[in-house]
């Protein structure tokens, strides 16, 4: 397991820091996308596993987090995030990228996917945790909780953690308590302030191959049993949609196993 190699590229919106993880020259690509208040970071086990299994892995910083460039507030839109990440897969040439994202990750995939011309420059997409309406996430408990822990002492966040997930990996724990403690409340409110409406109805825009994932809401997940009907109804046939029942909101850090399983068989099949 291994951190990637740290780097830094211009894009039109400032510099940005993303962590790479190399594979062949022939290597198929893989972006993974971040969650709001979160970190490349979040990736600290996915992201080398996908690389040990033939991909070459992209894990940037999103705007505003991180080491990234950090604009304004009330420049979080996700057209505006989904443009970024547009600019980093032009800049660093990749070729037909797969997209993975969690939650306002999930989001941000969703929009560059359904952006116009843009699917025809992406691979697959996975959405992770994906809101149906970033905009009105505030009043969701993970927010809530997660503003709590921003505006605590970071020895009471590191108790927290240790407590409710207590059955992650270690370096999923200290990956949390790092980004929760290093998050930007501003940018944080921000994002959900400058988020869009419903995102569930472009789901039907797709036209990609897309793996979409959530989390058991009676653990935390975010996405209700009626959202969940509602986002299978507007999934196209090549979408395929399922739940992990042994996890909350972070998917891929506290199933991880079943996580890894369904994202590999879903980014390796043709």
């Amino acid at each position: 397991m291994t951190a990637g190699t740290s780097s830094y590229v211009d894009l039109t919106a400032g510099r940005f820091h993303y962590r790479q993880w190399p594979a062949d020259a022939d290597a198929p690509s893989v972006v993974l996308l971040h969650g709001n208040g979160d970190t490349s970071t979040t990736w600290s086990r996915v992201a080398p596993a996908l690389s040990a299994a033939g991909w070459a892995v992209f894990a940037p910083d999103l705007r505003g987090n991180g080491s990234s460039v950090r604009p304004p507030v009330g420049c979080y839109g996700l057209a505006e995030v989904a443009a970024d990440v547009q600019d980093l897969i032009d800049a660093l040439r990749l070729r037909d990228p797969a997209v993975v994202g969690h939650c306002w990750g999930a989001a941000v995939a969703l929009t560059l996917a359904t952006g116009g011309s843009v699917p025809s420059g992406l691979g697959r997409v996975v959405l992770e945790e994906l809101p149906s309406d970033l905009s009105g996430a505030a009043d969701l408990a993970v927010v809530q909780d997660y503003l709590r822990m921003m505006r605590s002492p970071r020895e009471y966040v590191r108790n927290w953690v240790d407590l409710i997930c207590r059955n992650w990996h270690p370096v999923d724990r200290e990956s949390l308590l790092e980004n929760v403690c290093g998050a930007d409340i501003d940018v944080y409110l921000s994002t959900i302030k400058d988020g869009a409406g419903p995102l569930l109805p472009l789901l039907a825009r797709l036209e990609l191959p897309a793996l979409v994932l959530r989390g058991n809401p009676r653990r935390g997940g975010i996405l209700s049993d009626a959202d969940w009907r509602e986002l299978r109804r507007y999934l196209p046939d090549h979408g395929v949609a399922r739940e992990l029942a042994g996890s909350g909101h972070e998917v891929h850090r506290g199933d991880y196993t079943t996580y890894m399983s369904l994202v590999e068989d879903f980014l390796g099949s043709s």
